[in-house]
């Protein structure tokens, strides 16, 4: 018999054996449809097997149906995502299926790649009419108006501004009656740090070798990167450069297109299955021969690939937090390892992670010290807000500083890294709180949803007029989130000078992309938000900066919750003073507390220094090596019964728990966990070994959540 094994989606750690029929054939690295249980599935062949001794052969089913006749990556690649499962103790078939598109997923044919379409990808372009315009509808033909009277073109904002609907547009563009034409960039003069950096990472383009390039914010890593990609695409290779966040796709893309035309891909989670499977077709065909995404784009098979970029590698977005739990920092090391090529890693801030893999040699280190504008960097300040008012998360001082900002016809950014308007509703008379009744966690206040929402389970209620315990009428709202500062800032401001950016005012690339268009045109504003506005954007019109919310991170049983802190208010910070100095106030309550001063006195670098002191000291990671095991269980006993008995069978000196998560309750679920901590990566693969088993052994119905090297 013609025996495959079939790595298919399911919980199990085991591949499937299947028969073929004959007339067939498959390698592997091809999908297959295989009747799995009572169902038919998409899996993907592993490879061949002589026999099956445990399996008679009538029991051996058959494959129905081949969908690919070739792999659908390159060796290197398939190989590495084999080692992904294995290192990151992932059932292969899940974890193999997580790497491709969606419709590939459900059995759709991969389609024959068309040439690279003409789509603006950058927001900069100007549509004007192209060879052979040709418009069938009513709408198509009053748009296709519209445009040609515009003699230097419209931009897609000024389009939909003067009434032309998005699909009528995206209509036109795809029948090329309408074209993109993006302005030139010009290309700055590289500062000697710059071509520094370049003549050390160019020789080694066809070569294995890590390179941490550590900039300051605004010492100009992008252009690096766009050189380096120029050097890689004269090599007739391609280049994939990986953006922690999708909010960061249009800037980046912007550069890339700029530079490299309809060269310039890019993959990310707004865009529909159908767009992502046809981005895939092409990257795969190499008529993409740059891509930009956030992590998932690393599984795109690139057949030609000659560099991978990591910008901001310190970001916590690499990890993927369910599901396969992979860090895209480390799978991409990985890959390009197999493949021989130069991996570039790129931040203000690095991960202690990197930086000790720059002390022990495994990392080239390259430092760029000063802004590529020249510019000094900001000034930081601590503002010491303990025994100042600050009922809506700013204090007096820092509102007349923004004020101030404005008025001098510049603009202001404040850092909170809190949605919604109140943490919490609270009622001093019996102490009830805005508990979730899913969680362990209170629902927030969103005052423009007149909603109570849960953060973590998405459950929502009406905001109650009274306590729903002691019917006392005035709830007191604990603390602010961005809603609160919003409603505070227009106070003292104007309506129109400030503008919120977060998850709940920004839902759609497109909206950033309006949004940050008005940043860029320079108005006096105020740019208030969270996570979003620190990673990574030029704006060049912002003075001062305004850092809050952040003191709880100080207390946090997270050992690498201070790390996280510093890395937050340096890139936060870097926002401001771009093209002249700017100025940054940290406002806090713990103004003495050493760290904060360090950081504000020494640098990120010299805390990273302490810090990894404190890591080693207490042999935590990124030193010792871990992994966190996780149970969920209706029952708030049975969890941590269960780990107990699991822990107690694998008998394993470097197992340590359990424990209740620190998030305990989640979506009705208990989570139970236990931590194994070891000094090298093979013991803590032998101790997992011990417990997975023993697991299997006391309940195979529950499922443990394996987490390698947790963040």
């Amino acid at each position: 018999m013609n025996l495959l094994r079939v790595a298919v989606p399911c919980p199990l750690h085991a591949a499937f054996t299947y028969r073929l029929e004959n007339g067939q054939s498959a390698v592997a690295g091809v999908r297959v449809r295989v009747p799995f249980g009572n169902r038919v599935v998409t899996g993907l062949v592993l490879g061949h097997e002589e026999s099956d001794q445990t399996l008679s052969p009538e029991k051996i089913k058959s494959v129905i149906e081949i969908l690919d006749e070739a792999p659908l990556w390159p060796t290197a690649a398939w190989e590495t995502w084999i080692w992904m499962a294995s290192y990151y103790a992932h059932p292969i078939g899940d974890a193999l299926t997580t790497t491709l598109p969606a419709l590939l997923r459900k059995g759709a044919s991969a389609p024959t790649p068309s040439a690279q379409a003409s789509h603006d990808l950058s927001g900069l372009a100007k549509y004007q009419p192209g060879a052979e315009p040709v418009a069938v509808t009513p709408k198509q033909k009053e748009a296709l108006s519209i445009i040609c009277a515009a003699p230097d073109g419209l931009s897609r904002q000024e389009c939909l501004d003067r009434g032309i609907a998005s699909r009528v547009l995206e209509m036109l563009i795809g029948t090329g009656s309408i074209i993109p034409v993006i302005p030139p960039a010009e290309r700055p003069t590289l500062t000697t740090e710059q071509l520094h950096v370049l003549a050390t990472i160019i020789p080694t383009l066809g070569t294995f070798r890590t390179h941490l390039v550590d900039g300051v914010t605004g010492s100009g890593k992008t252009e690096i990167y766009l050189r380096l990609i120029e050097e890689v695409l004269a090599n007739k290779r391609q280049a994939l450069l990986l953006v922690p966040e999708i909010s960061l796709t249009p800037q980046i893309c912007a550069r890339l297109q700029q530079r490299f035309g309809d060269q310039v891909g890019v993959l990310h989670s707004g865009l529909s299955d159908k767009e992502r499977l046809e981005t895939w077709a092409r990257a795969k065909a190499g008529v993409i021969r740059v891509l930009a995404g956030t992590r998932s784009s690393l599984f795109t098979p690139l057949p030609d690939l000659g560099l991978v970029i990591v910008d901001e590698e310190h970001d916590t977005s690499y990890r993927q937090d369910n599901g396969l739990r992979y860090h895209a920092r480390d799978v991409a090391m990985y890959l390009c390892s197999k493949l021989n090529i130069p991996c570039v890693l790129g931040t203000a801030t690095p991960s202690a992670e990197s930086y000790r893999n720059v002390r022990s040699g495994r990392m080239e280190h390259h430092v760029l010290t000063a802004r590529a504008t020249g510019a000094p960097m900001p000034t930081m300040h601590l503002l010491d807000a303990k025994s100042m008012p600050q009922p809506d998360g700013l204090t007096p001082f820092a509102i007349g500083a923004i004020t101030r900002t404005l008025q001098a016809g510049q603009q202001a950014m404040v850092y909170l890294p809190r949605r919604g308007y109140a943490h919490a509703l609270y009622c001093r008379s019996c102490c009830w709180a805005s508990e979730c009744p899913n969680c362990s966690a209170r629902m927030v206040y969103h005052r423009g949803r007149s909603q109570l929402i849960c953060h973590h389970c998405t459950h929502a209620s009406r905001v109650p007029t009274e306590c729903p315990k002691c019917a006392t009428p005035d709830l007191v709202q604990l603390g602010a989130g961005t809603e609160r500062a919003e409603a505070a800032l227009q106070e003292a401001v104007g309506a129109n000078k400030v503008l919120r950016l977060d998850t709940d005012s920004v839902n759609s690339p497109d909206k950033l992309q309006q949004q940050l268009a008005r940043v860029r045109s320079g108005e006096p504003l105020v740019i208030l938000g969270t996570q979003i506005i620190s990673k990574g954007h030029d704006f060049p019109g912002v003075n001062l900066t305004v850092v809050t919310g952040t003191d709880a991170a100080l207390f946090s049983v997270d050992s690498r919750a201070k790390e996280r802190l510093a890395q937050q208010i340096i890139q936060v910070a870097g926002r401001a003073g771009r093209t002249r100095q700017g100025k940054v106030l940290i406002q806090t309550s713990q103004a003495d507390n050493p760290f904060l001063r360090k950081l504000i006195e020494s640098g990120y670098h010299c805390c990273l220094d302490e810090l990894i002191g404190e890591y080693e000291e207490a042999g935590l990671p990124p030193v010792s090596h871990a992994a966190l095991i996780t149970v969920e269980t209706s029952n708030q006993s049975e969890g941590l019964d269960f780990l107990n008995q699991v822990l107690d069978s694998a008998a394993h000196p470097d197992v340590h728990g359990p424990f209740p998560a620190v998030l305990e309750r989640r979506a009705g679920r208990y989570r139970s966990q236990a931590m194994i901590l070891c000094e090298c990566r093979s013991e803590r693969h032998k101790a997992l070994h011990l417990v997975c088993n023993a697991a299997t052994q006391h309940n195979p119905k529950l499922r443990l959540q394996i987490e390698i090297d947790p963040a």
